[in-house]
């Protein structure tokens, strides 16, 4: 059934008259009768009762008049769909981000975003910074927050810089260093030491080391947990020292104590994004770069 011929049909009945349908539809008047033969033709009824003052629908007019309309109304519903799924603003985003890192501003970045695009259904997966490189790779992810990922990956991940966190000492709070307004990097050679695992936080682990080795030290790497909310865990139920970045305070750290370095020792937050971003992916970007990040993306602070 053609398009053009519904389209026809529905404005002669809207106006009762073949020559104001056709100015309507900026056509001639031969090609409207033309058009309405041809659907009559096709359902085998006749639609309008015509005379030379007036065009009629018929019963048989009158009950496809009602179906017509809502083709119609489907078609042109489909078609705003299609326009607003290829501009971006409607359809599926997925962001994968470090829960330790964005908790203090995701949630109020994320509100904003949908104001804007109500219709984009925005997923989130708490991922590390390894596991979204995972991500990116089989196009599960099109956004992602997370530390600098190792290189190599210039062809697949675009990147922005968002913040450094600082870096503190996480401890017991029993522990020697646990009542210390301020600790050096020497202090905690004693100590079995707890490390983000490298796979997951490349580049938080080589920060550190590096930190360590500059300092002369070589520390006792007990062990790598691959959660922030792990790595708190043995931290709260051993004698062992951690260094994390400040964020991770928005975790469960009962038990924990967190004392600042007398170093500056920072850590990037960046955003990623897939080298061939999708259509929502650009209606994120080209949103986010016209936002004020200055209150919102700010390094986590306990005061």
């Amino acid at each position: 059934m053609n398009f053009k011929h519904l389209n026809t049909f529905s404005e002669v009945a809207e106006c009762s008259s073949f020559s104001l349908a056709a100015d309507r539809l900026h056509t001639v008047q031969s090609a409207v009768s033309r058009h309405i033969n041809a659907l009559e033709e096709e359902l085998g009824v006749i639609l309008f009762e015509r005379s030379t003052r007036r065009v009629e629908l018929t019963a048989p007019g009158q009950a496809f008049l009602i179906h017509a309309k809502a083709i119609l109304s489907k078609c042109e519903q489909a078609k705003h769909e299609a326009q607003l799924v290829a501009q971006g603003k409607q359809g599926v985003l997925r962001i994968g981000y470090m829960s330790s890192a964005c908790a203090h501003f995701l949630p109020t970045l994320l509100s904003r975003f949908t104001q804007y695009a109500p219709k984009v259904d925005v997923q989130i997966f708490d991922m590390t910074a390894g596991e979204q490189v995972i991500a990116f790779a089989s196009n599960a992810i099109d956004i992602g927050f997370s530390r600098p990922v190792d290189s190599g990956h210039e062809n697949l991940i675009q990147r922005q810089h968002l913040v450094n966190d600082t870096i503190c000492l996480a401890v017991n709070n029993e522990h020697l260093l646990s009542q210390k307004s301020q600790v050096a990097l020497e202090e905690l050679a004693p100590f079995p030491l707890i490390l983000f695992s490298r796979t997951h936080a490349p580049s938080l682990f080589d920060t550190l080391i590096t930190a360590f080795h500059r300092a002369d030290i070589q520390p006792k790497i007990q062990s790598e947990p691959t959660s922030m909310q792990a790595l708190l865990t043995q931290i709260a139920s051993s004698n062992s020292v951690a260094l994390v970045p400040s964020c991770v305070r928005n975790l469960q750290t009962h038990h924990c104590s967190f004392i600042n370095l007398n170093i500056e020792l920072t850590i990037p937050l960046e955003m990623h994004w897939h080298a061939e971003p999708t259509a929502t992916a650009k209606t994120w970007l080209d949103w986010y770069a016209s936002q004020d990040q200055s209150a919102t993306l700010t390094p986590y602070s306990d005061t």
